[in-house]
This record gives structure tokens, sequence and C-alpha cells, in this order.
């Protein structure tokens, strides 16, 4: 019997609600003239009239503002990509220039070494005279 119940008061508000929509009245905007039983020219309202104006003022501003909002979510998460990607160039660029000098220290560091280096003079100077007489005696009896 309950659930019996419940199956009635739901079928009649199904068919009652939505006769009561039908019952309200239309919004009418009914211009006025000048002296014609108001004091100024314009257009008069009634409150359904008034009423729909003002819920599409408010549903205007209240769209406005979602748009604003996901204007202002949507410029945020791009420029935090773009920090993003040049805070990822930047660490590049910097472990970049970290290699570099490393590099041409060690190179420094080389030359240094290779500089203090004592060379084997001694040797290479009478290797060198050998040499030269060598090809000179050589040269003479080419020449013979």
């Amino acid at each position: 019997m309950k659930y019996g119940m419940t199956k009635i008061i739901s079928i009649l508000m199904l068919v009652i609600l939505p006769l009561t929509v039908y019952a309200l009245d239309p919004p009418l905007i009914t211009p006025l003239e000048k002296n014609a039983r108001a004091p100024y020219s314009g257009v008069l309202y009634n409150s359904t009239a008034v009423a729909q104006t003002i819920a599409q003022r408010e549903s205007l501003l209240a769209q406005h503002k979602l748009d604003l909002q996901i204007l202002k979510e949507k410029l945020g998460a791009e420029c935090a990509l773009a920090i993003g990607n040049l805070n990822a160039d930047l660490r590049a660029c910097n472990q970049r220039y970290l290699n570099i000098m490393t590099i041409k220290d060690q190179h420094i560091k080389d030359l240094q070494l290779l500089a203090l280096e004592k060379p084997k003079t001694g040797w290479w100077f009478f290797g060198g005279i050998l040499t030269g007489a060598l090809i000179t005696i050589g040269a003479v009896y080419a020449a013979k």
C-alpha cells in the first residue's frame, strides 16, 4: 500500500507541475508614450519580464565570471609551462657551460704540464749535430 501511494503521488506531481508552468504569466513588455497614463515615455515591464531580465543579467554575469576564471587558469597554465621550459633551457645551458669550462681547465693544466716538463735537450742537440754532419758528408760524396 505504501508503494502504491508513492506511485500515485508521483503521477499526480508529473501531471500537475507542467500545468503550473503554463499558468505563469508570459513576460510582457509594453512601450509607453508620453501622456499615456505615465508621466514619462519608456517601457513598462510586468513582474515576469522583470524577473526574466534579472535572471538573464545574473546568468550573463555568472557566465562571464566563469569565462574569466577559465581564461585565468589557462593563461596561468601556459605561463607555468613557459617558465618550466625556460628553466629547463637555463639548466641545460649552465650544464653545457660547466662542461666546456671543465674541458678548457683540463686542457690548460695539460698544456702547463707540457710547458713545465724538462725536454731532453742534450740528446736532441747531439742527434741534430750528428744528423747534419751525416747529411753534409752524404751530399759532398753524392756531388763528386
